[in-house]
């Protein structure tokens, strides 16, 4: 047995009460925007004074996440494996966009954590997340391959004549991101309580820490905007000045519309 499932089993035997007094939460609390929306960002202003981290487990995650989108375990054992991780990456705050897989699970998880939801408005988040397609191809990782799969369905949705160019670079149909971004933002907002849940416009995170404080009851000098621009992209391509705008105005209107009229969303 190697020292790695050793320290495991050794955390998992600590009752709750024992790991509390030794390593007090300051703050219990997930981020589960979608990925390109300021996940990274969150961790990081929360990096200095807490115990915080982007995507722990990340491989380890999607591999578990993969096997109930296949059917492979139930629901049941989906939220005991999230439950049991808790012991081992026992954070303040995780940001991680793949716990927003069902974030109605998560919550049956945690039912007494608070959640943050960061929302890019849809044709910006569209652009940076064809940057990030092009420079981390799923072919370049098994994880990635799954999670594309998975949360982008992009099987279902073949290019149209208005979007053929993103072939050129294995990239994605407009209409196959912008319902992910719609769905996801949806699944949040009908799982999560009101009370439990700050939703953050990524353009507004700096300005935001009187309203993060407030909501998690923290001192607002606790929270580190030095580290609230991370992951920018290596490389931009500015794919969405090639297609049409009158046909990207179109397919925002078509899928993004509830969700940008619910939280009072600018298209771009």
């Amino acid at each position: 047995m190697n020292y790695s499932k050793i320290t495991n089993l050794i955390k998992y035997s600590i009752p709750d009460i024992v790991r509390n007094q030794i390593h007090p939460r300051s703050t219990h609390v997930f981020c589960i925007g979608t990925p390109k929306s300021g996940t990274t960002s969150i961790a990081g202003i929360f990096d200095k004074h807490f115990r915080a981290s982007h995507e722990p487990e990340r491989v380890e995650l999607i591999s578990l996440i993969h096997k109930h989108y296949n059917k492979s375990i139930t629901d049941a054992d989906y939220v005991k494996w999230l439950i049991k991780r808790d012991k081992r990456v026992w954070l303040d705050l995780e940001s991680n966009c793949f716990l927003g897989y069902k974030p109605e699970l998560l919550y049956h998880a945690y039912p007494k954590s608070k959640y943050i939801l960061s929302v890019r408005n849809p044709l910006s988040w569209l652009d940076s997340m064809i940057n990030h397609t092009i420079n981390y191809p799923p072919k370049s990782e098994l994880v990635i391959e799954y999670w594309h799969s998975m949360f982008f369905q992009h099987e279902k949705y073949p290019h149209s004549k208005y979007d053929e160019i993103l072939k050129k670079y294995n990239v994605y149909a407009v209409e196959s991101y912008l319902r992910y971004w719609n769905k996801s933002i949806k699944s949040v907002l009908d799982a999560i309580p009101k009370e439990q849940l700050l939703t953050l416009n990524t353009k507004a995170i700096r300005s935001s820490a009187n309203e993060i404080a407030y909501f998690l009851n923290i001192a607002p000098t606790r929270i580190d905007f030095q580290l609230d621009h991370l992951n920018k992209a290596p490389k931009k391509y500015n794919l969405l000045e090639q297609l049409d705008k009158s046909f990207l105005e179109q397919s925002c209107k078509q899928y993004c519309t509830e969700m940008v009229d619910k939280l009072a969303l600018d298209y771009y």
